[in-house]
């Protein structure tokens, strides 16, 4: 701001127990003198406070109120216009004081003292002046007659209280210089913790946050690096005013870097002369650039280092502790930053995966049977229970030509999105062939062929295949591998276990085709892992046991209901623990 707004504006406000008016009224009472604060460029900050009923009365008409000033303007202006009409006082050999109000190298105004005699006032000059200015000449020789001379001694105590004032002043405006500037520095650091808001873009916010570095620091230079905590290496990310040359001079890899290790540590490192200092890695470089003295802060959130924070000056410098503070709140904030835009980023790309998630696993629960197909003979009830919003739980209800009824149940290892994709190549591969190959050991070992080739180490999948005939009389089936189907007659549970290996592992693998004749009444079960694994908080599994009593239960509801109520028993056991496997449940109810 101007400096004369400083001074009416500022001043004002920093000087505790009053106005500066009033700071000038106390000193033209100490001194019996006249005081005016003038900036540097000549315009009234504050005053006339007058020291004595003579200049009070001169300050009662607007002429004398000229008069007045034209004296103490004058007395920092001699090479004024002498026979202005406003110098009359000086004229009739009142004597003024100008004291200057410097800080450092800048002078920001001038105290005058004066209207005061160094003998006394003759009749004649009174006279005059009351003309002038247009007031009583009696009174006015009255105000005269108490100045007392403004001896050599006096005029040094006058002197002495005025610089006093000033140098109380100059540090009013150094601390009020001061603390602008640490409102700045406290504004840059609350800016930058909102550099992020708007933007996913981690480069944006590093260019700003050098830049803003730059502007409050009043630094030459400043750059941000990154640690790479694979390789150990900073790399250059976001820079102000260094050339790309200086940026391009080579690695900087923490093993051969002190000044970083130590920043990344904790430490402020401060540099006062670059080019010479034996811990600076590309002393030329440095010197070529212009580089002279630096300071250099770790970007560290919660423990975690981010990477190194340097500013440089173009000559030497001593940082203050102010300067040092300032560096290590940007530090943080900037190291808050980065993690929270990374964060942010991350949070997005999970929110895209999880909303494409969702679309994969409606897909998948389409692939699910809707409704079982129509017969006259068989009753079926289904339930499926994925842990996440795809899984790899799946079963399969096939209209087949002649009224024939294809089960399938099938577990494939692993979860997510790689258990699901195997469980719809399955899916696909099971319905092409259940439609055209009526041997069920062929249909899986075509099938096994066909995963074999889609899977890799580890991965495989357990499947359970059957074929009802048109009537119900029978059962053809084929169990790779999967936990074996329970059939429930007369209160007895028998389980089917004919086939062979899980597929996906052994492409040559051959299989075995079971018979089962169906009797009305015969309930069966098929079901995965998650019906036998279920855990409580005991660590306890439901198991097969369990599952055998809950099936016998429920037996005489129907096929739907059956299920419902075993995962029902299910819930109940597990309690609040966590689901921590896929559920699927197939009940066929032979009429």
């Amino acid at each position: 701001m101007p400096q004369a707004e400083f001074c009416a504006e500022c001043l004002h406000k920093a000087l505790t127990g009053g106005s500066i008016q009033h700071v000038l009224e106390v000193l033209a009472d100490a001194t019996k003198a006249t005081a005016v604060l003038f900036n540097d460029t000549g315009q009234v900050v504050a005053g006339p406070a007058p020291g004595n009923r003579f200049t009070r009365l001169l300050l009662e008409t607007p002429a004398g109120r000229e008069a007045v000033l034209s004296a103490h303007r004058s007395a920092i202006e001699p090479e004024g216009p002498s026979g202005h009409d406003g110098l009359i006082l000086r004229q009739a050999k009142l004597d003024y004081l100008a004291i200057p109000l410097n800080v450092g190298n800048r002078r920001l105004g001038v105290l005058t003292l004066g209207d005061r005699p160094c003998e006394p006032l003759a009749p004649a000059a009174v006279e005059s002046i009351a003309s002038a200015v247009g007031c009583s000449a009696e009174a006015l020789r009255q105000a005269a007659a108490e100045l007392g001379s403004w001896t050599p001694a006096k005029v040094s105590i006058a002197r002495n209280l005025g610089a006093l004032l000033l140098e109380f002043l100059a540090g009013l405006r150094l601390q009020d210089e001061d603390l602008r500037k640490r409102l700045d520095e406290l504004s840059t650091v609350y800016n930058l913790a909102g550099l992020v808001a708007g933007t996913t873009d981690l480069q944006e916010v590093l260019n700003r946050m050098a830049r803003m570095v730059c502007e409050v620091m009043r630094v030459k230079a400043c750059s941000i690096r990154l640690l790479d905590q694979s390789t150990g290496t900073l790399h250059v990310k976001a820079v102000h005013n260094l050339s790309s040359e200086y940026l391009n001079k080579g690695p900087v890899t923490l093993d051969r870097n002190p000044i970083d290790q130590a920043a990344l540590a904790g430490e402020l490192v401060r540099i006062a002369d670059a080019p010479n200092d034996p811990r600076t890695r590309y002393r030329t470089q440095a010197r070529k650039e212009g580089i002279v003295s630096g300071l250099v802060c770790g970007l560290i959130y919660r423990g975690k280092a981010v990477g190194v924070l340097r500013v440089y000056t173009g000559e030497p410098h001593v940082f203050s502790p102010y300067e040092e503070a300032l560096l290590r709140a940007v530090a943080a904030q900037a190291a808050a930053a980065i993690v929270n835009t990374r964060l942010l980023a991350e949070t997005i790309a999970a929110e895209r995966y999880a909303r494409q998630i969702a679309y994969a696993g409606a897909v998948q629960r389409r692939m699910i049977p809707a409704t079982p197909p129509n017969s006259a003979h068989v009753e079926i009830g289904a339930l499926y229970r994925p842990t996440y919003e795809v899984g790899g739980d799946f079963y399969d209800l096939i209209p087949l030509p002649k009224g024939n009824i294809g089960v399938a149940i099938a577990d494939v290892a692993g979860k997510g999105v790689p258990a699901s994709l195997l469980m719809a190549s399955l899916r696909s591969l099971l319905r092409v062939y259940a439609r055209f190959t009526y041997d069920i050991d062929r249909i899986l070992a075509q099938v096994n062929k066909h995963v074999c080739r889609d899977t890799t180490a580890g991965e495989f999948i357990t499947v359970f295949y059957g074929v009802v005939m048109p009537d119900g009389r029978r059962l053809t089936y084929c169990n790779a591998g999967h936990f074996p189907p329970m059939l429930l007659r007369g209160g007895q549970i028998q389980y089917l276990e004919t086939g062979g290996m899980v597929l996906g592992i052994d492409p040559s693998a051959t299989f075995e085709r079971g018979l089962l004749d169906l009797r009305p009444g015969d309930l069966i079960l098929l079901y995965t892992d998650g019906a036998i694994e279920a855990l409580n908080f005991a660590d306890q599994q439901f198991g097969r046991e369990r599952l055998e009593l809950s099936l016998i239960r429920h037996a005489s509801a129907p096929a739907q209901r059956i299920v419902q109520e075993i995962n029902w028993d299910l819930r109940r056991f597990r309690g609040l623990a966590d689901r921590l496997d896929d559920l699927t449940l197939v009940a066929l109810r032979i009429k």
